[in-house]
């Protein structure tokens, strides 16, 4: 009998390393299986360099402590992208070629690249054309899905009217300005027209100012040479009241200069952190403060509009935690950090699908302590009869 045991375990061993090696060899190091969908560990590893490019560090720089960390929160964003598209997947969301083609046209026109431009930040992300057009398709189908499962009802008046009484310090508007503004920076950021390096930051931010003193739009002036996210919006930052100012970073005098200045004014140019340049516009200016009523429709329109937002968002998390209890989900790299505790195992070079694949391979009752030592007694007997 006991004869048998060992070598059912035998059996199952050497199947497990079969079905090990082909799962290692087909897609590498495994970080986890959401349903029958793997995770290599190198596409994790890929997210993290993606969210480190600008930092100035690589994965290679990050210390033991660190990369556990970063290999975790990526895995799980992974896991939940997963779980999530499986989930479109299941509920037959389609998207067409043209519905990726068109919408990576929109980013590549919203992020102000030439084509050859995109194809070197693809390049430098890791990323094959395929690859950003296929994550593209499950990111838009991920998007449909949750659309799908997120549509609420309007509120009601009555709760509108009670939403506000009962938050009435988020509708106090204080005192503030609304600003847009121009930024340019000496960092290559892949910008249009980037100026790379101090001294083409001046010139360009002379060269700015100078057109807009000429009387050049600055909102179009904006979109075309701002070096910043807020291009898109003709360098609009929206409204800051005087808290905000300070939160963000700008200083006193400032903050006391947008107050002295006139609707529609500009100021000089203003050196920033990071040998950045800026030139801000007043937009409009409110030197008390204000409470908002429920009787404006502008503000009834906005706490209805604010509500909706809320409601979609709690469905969207609910949806994200449904998903992840309904598909079979393995964290590989999380059992073997756990079963590595002093380096985490990242120390050797052992494929994470092999560490984790064990509990699945001995899925009989059997203890993998007592298996381990049936073994080592049956060994110390063959070496007896030796």
């Amino acid at each position: 009998m006991r004869k048998t045991i060992v070598l059912f375990l035998i059996v199952v061993m050497v199947w497990g390393c079969k079905r090990q090696s082909e799962v290692s060899g087909a897609s590498g190091e495994i970080a986890a299986r959401v349903g029958r969908a793997e995770i290599p560990l190198a596409k994790v590893d890929k997210l993290i360099e993606r969210g480190l490019q600008g930092s100035g560090k690589r994965l290679t720089d990050l210390t033991a402590v660190e990369l556990a960390a970063a290999r975790l929160q990526a895995l799980d964003t992974l896991i939940t992208e997963e779980a999530l598209y499986q989930r479109a997947v299941q509920e037959n969301i389609k998207i067409s070629d043209d519905d990726v083609r068109n919408h990576i046209q929109k980013v590549v026109q919203e992020s102000g690249l030439s084509q050859e431009d995109f194809q070197k930040s693809l390049k430098e992300a890791g990323l094959t054309e395929e690859e950003f057009r296929e994550n593209q398709r499950r990111q838009l189908a991920i998007e449909k899905m949750t659309e799908k499962n997120s549509v609420v009802k309007p509120p009601t008046d009555r709760e509108i009217t009670d939403y506000f009484n009962q938050n009435q310090q988020q509708f106090r508007l204080g005192k503030g300005v609304h600003l847009s503004a121009i930024i340019v920076d000496p960092a290559d950021n892949k910008a249009k027209n980037d100026a790379i390096g101090e001294e083409q930051a001046k010139q360009k931010i002379a060269s700015i100012y100078a057109q807009l003193k000429g009387g050049a739009d600055f909102a179009t002036v904006a979109r075309i040479q701002s070096e910043d996210a807020s291009a898109y919006q003709g360098g609009d930052l929206g409204f800051l009241d005087e808290e905000a100012l300070m939160q963000v970073g700008f200083p006193a005098q400032l903050i006391q200069l947008f107050f002295s200045m006139k609707e529609g004014d500009i100021t000089q140019p203003v050196a920033g952190s990071g040998g950045r340049y800026y030139i801000f516009k007043l937009t409009a200016k409110r030197l008390q403060e204000e409470q908002l009523s429920i009787d404006n429709p502008q503000v009834k329109a906005q706490v209805s509009q604010l509500m909706v937002t809320q409601r979609k968002n709690i469905l969207g998390t609910a949806l994200r935690l449904a998903v992840l209890h309904q598909f079979p989900i393995e964290n590989y790299l999380a059992q073997r950090i756990l079963q590595n505790p002093d380096n985490f195992g990242f120390l050797r070079p052992t494929a994470i699908a092999t560490e984790a694949a064990k509990p699945a391979v001995t899925a009989q009752p059997v203890d993998s302590k007592s298996t381990d030592k049936a073994v080592t007694e049956e060994q110390k007997g063959v070496d007896n009869k030796k």
